[in-house]
């Protein structure tokens, strides 16, 4: 009787009203008696039920540190199938594993001290996922070191290295590392 309910409006042209808090997937017949027993809902309409998206996921400890599957060549995971939660992570998964995919000879293992995405890869493929897997500033023991400020220089190094970064990109991240060193 405690939990906070927000009807929020859809719209200015609408009259329809979505009742934030209360997201599930019990059968439609539950979810209509539970707001109705939400006190000024006793009469209401449900125009769609709430429901939920399942997924299966991989045991990322199955995964080399590229995101590739350690028992089936060339293929590379990245997002919710490893563990993982939230665009961020499976956006930055999405780099190291199509970075690897296009180009196995010379393959981008990220460290632990070298960007957020080295840890992220790190504690999927040694530590697994419990629970969906979030990459907080907190599982970053050299961030003191690893920051935003200075990603740049750090990622453009690496991402030349391995082919990703152009000679002219590079040379720009070298110059303002310079001018960054003389400051």
């Amino acid at each position: 009787r405690d939990h906070i309910v927000w009807l929020e409006p859809e719209g200015l042209a609408s009259d329809i009203i979505y009742p934030a808090g209360i997201s599930n997937s019990l059968p439609k017949e539950t979810q209509l008696d539970m707001l109705r027993s939400i006190p000024g809902l006793e009469n209401v309409e449900m125009l769609r039920p709430g429901y939920a998206v399942e997924y299966d996921y991989v045991d990322p400890r199955e995964l080399r540190r590229t995101l590739e599957v350690q028992k089936v060549k060339g293929l590379y995971l990245a997002g919710q199938i490893n563990g993982t939660t939230g665009y961020e992570e499976a956006a930055a998964q999405g780099i190291l594993a199509g970075a690897n995919a296009a180009d196995r000879d010379y393959p981008l293992e990220l460290s632990r001290d070298s960007s957020y995405l080295g840890v992220l890869a790190d504690d999927l493929t040694t530590r697994g996922a419990t629970e969906p897997y979030r990459m907080f500033s907190s599982r970053v023991e050299r961030r003191l070191s690893i920051r935003g400020d200075n990603a740049d220089i750090r990622l453009t190094k690496i991402g030349h290295e391995c082919g990703l970064v152009s000679a002219e990109r590079y040379q720009l991240a070298m110059e303002r590392e310079n001018l960054s060193n003389r400051a």
